[in-house]
């Protein structure tokens, strides 16, 4: 069950949060760009998978339209619809692996006659899911639960454009790292530069919002990144075991 329900995870996660383009998401209030990315969603769910089982693949396809269009035209744009729509999404993909777990034996990637070559492709596709989860998913997360406060603040942190978001990518991607080979200590490090580099740019002792909304992006994020990469971190000893 734990190996379809990763393998599902990776091509939803890949589907929703690399292969949609802004494009796609400003314009999905149309029905042909909504019913293709959730073709695209489906197609790299199967070639995730190694296995075109039509009925987990339909499953997928309806799901994922009906959530998407309830989210698109019925719900605004906010955290609250985020955390609801990935989490219907989440649930779905559990039932199907844990209903039909023994359909991805036949897959392509894992029914080569070598398990380690398996076990490898598994492995790769926890550290994708992390990588994708830390990286734009994380980015929308945390971008949507920051959203109010960036909005009172306006333009009292200036900076380069995207500068903070590419901060945040490279920040939670360290962390995962520093999981990964067993150095959770230089997180501390991480925090204590990016805590210097950051407040050093607050000269006014009045911006308290601006200091606070720093404050709270810097632990949501790496919160996050904690939590995803200890997740993963246990997943590589389950199947290491």
């Amino acid at each position: 069950m734990l190996v379809t329900f990763i393998l599902l995870l990776t091509g939803h996660l890949l589907g929703d949060f690399v292969c949609q383009t802004n494009s796609m998401v400003a314009n999905k209030k149309k029905p042909l760009i909504l019913v293709l990315h959730v073709a695209v969603v489906t197609l790299v769910t199967g070639l995730i998978l190694g296995v075109f089982h039509p009925l987990v693949l339909a499953m997928v396809f309806a799901t994922h339209l009906l959530l998407d269009a309830l989210k698109t035209y019925r719900f605004p744009d906010n955290l609250r619809s985020f955390l609801i729509d990935q989490g219907l999404h989440l649930l779905v993909i559990f039932v199907i692996a844990l209903k039909m777990p023994e359909f991805v034996g036949d897959s392509f990637w894992l029914d080569t006659g070598d398990l380690d070559l398996g076990l490898f492709y598994l492995k790769a596709m926890i550290t994708l899911s992390a990588f994708i989860l830390l990286v734009p998913a994380g980015g929308t997360l945390i971008s949507k639960a920051t959203q109010r406060f960036s909005t009172e603040i306006g333009d009292s942190l200036d900076g380069l454009k995207d500068g903070g978001k590419i901060i945040g990518y490279l920040e939670r991607s360290l962390v995962f790292l520093f999981i990964l080979v067993g150095h959770p200590g230089g997180i501390g490090f991480l925090v204590a530069a990016k805590s210097i580099l950051r407040f050093g740019d607050i000269k006014d002792p009045g911006q308290r919002k601006v200091t606070e909304y720093i404050i709270i992006g810097t632990f949501l994020s790496f919160g996050w990144a904690l939590l995803v990469s200890v997740l993963a971190q246990k997943a590589f000893e389950y199947f290491s075991s």
